[in-house]
């Protein structure tokens, strides 16, 4: 593992990295202790893990061509979370060209096999959730009685509703779904979901983005998603849904941290976003819904994307996305709908999208 110094500068023209990796004008690269050849991202995350760097990452130009995109076909790949990859060619001289120019690829993180924890597993950076094993016998009320008192902001009926059903499309998926049944694991419609923001990487306009996506995925799930204000808190692995030193007897709020790569070096290379829910330990399957979460945005990403004539739409697409994956949408291989994983200029929920955000606003309450 590196502990020495890293100076971190922006590509001023085309290069490679001693891996190969071609890097373009702007691009953010490293070098330790300030000296020696410049190194890509992506070898940067390597050392700072502790892997070895590869001798050869070569690819055919500094932004390498679009891949097919991965299709997750087995149930644990589909109960994960989602990070979203875009080229560099975002935008040209117009919004149109610009969409057209774009290039999403997401891969969903898959759930790790040695642990039985319910909600998003990212492999080497775990955001540990609750227990998935039967908790009855352990509290004489069972799970419920392991969870945090009743906030004073939740109610007995939902705080809002979903729109009725518009659309028939099948085009959606869930996260996960309460077992023995098709219905998805949803949040309580009867307590707000609440967020803090870490903004150490902010964007310009970065805060507005937030509160802009939430609003449409509030619209579409009729859960209200209310914005706290700023945290200290810094992403990390084993986040559980309860910090009591931080944040008293209550579940988490949602950590929405504008980091980068040398923070979750996951977001190296062209990964723009990673986010997903983190679930209540439950006895039965009807006690099954999410409690906390988090998302993690790469915001000198994003304040290069935004710098592009027609970038703010992107960039809001990018996280109403990744708060699609929080609340508990996973990929669908449609290029109609904002959860595909291979997004080619789609700026707003589909109707697949939002006839599955209708379908996750209509979760049972939790406050009795």
């Amino acid at each position: 593992m590196v502990h020495e110094p890293v100076l971190m500068v922006r590509v001023q023209a085309r290069t490679r990295c001693a891996c190969g990796e071609g890097m373009g004008p702007g691009d953010r690269a490293g070098r330790i202790n300030g000296r020696g050849k410049l190194l890509c991202l992506w070898c940067l995350a390597d050392l700072r893990a502790g892997r070895p760097r590869p001798r050869r990452r070569a690819t055919a130009s500094a932004w390498p061509v679009p891949a097919a995109g991965q299709r997750h076909t087995t149930a644990a790949r589909r109960s994960t979370s989602g990070r979203r990859r875009w080229t560099a060619a975002l935008l040209a001289a117009s919004v149109s060209v610009a969409i057209g120019a774009l290039y999403l690829q997401s891969h969903l993180f898959g759930a790790s096999a040695s642990t039985t924890a319910h909600g998003l597993h990212i492999p080497g950076t775990h955001v540990v959730i609750g227990d998935g094993s039967s908790l009855v016998g352990q509290h004489s009320r069972g799970a419920r009685g392991l969870w945090p008192p009743v906030p004073s902001d939740a109610s007995t009926h939902p705080l809002g509703a979903p729109p009725a059903s518009a659309s028939s499309s099948r085009e959606f998926a869930f996260m996960r779904t309460v077992s023995g049944s098709d219905r998805p694991v949803a949040w309580d419609p009867c307590r707000p979901i609440h967020l803090v923001i870490n903004d150490m990487e902010q964007p310009v306009g970065g805060q507005q983005l937030v509160e802009e996506a939430a609003a449409q995925v509030s619209a579409a799930t009729g859960l209200r998603l209310v914005i706290d204000g700023p945290t200290a808190e810094t992403p990390s692995t084993g986040r559980g849904p309860v910090d009591t030193e931080r944040y008293g007897d209550r579940w988490s709020p949602v950590l929405v941290a504008w980091t980068d790569p040398s923070v979750i070096p996951r977001l190296a290379g062209r990964v723009a976003g990673l986010a997903g829910p983190a679930g209540a330990p439950f006895s039965s399957p009807d006690e099954e819904h999410w409690v906390s979460g988090e998302v993690n945005l790469d915001g000198p990403d994003f304040a290069e994307i935004l710098r592009r004539p027609g970038g703010w739409p992107i960039a809001r697409a990018i996280v109403m996305h990744e708060l699609g994956h929080l609340v508990g949408l996973s990929h669908v291989p449609d290029a109609h709908e904002l959860m595909d994983a291979e997004n080619t200029g789609q700026i707003a929920f589909g109707p697949g999208d939002r006839e599955g955000l209708r379908q996750l606003g209509l979760g049972s309450c939790f406050t009795d």
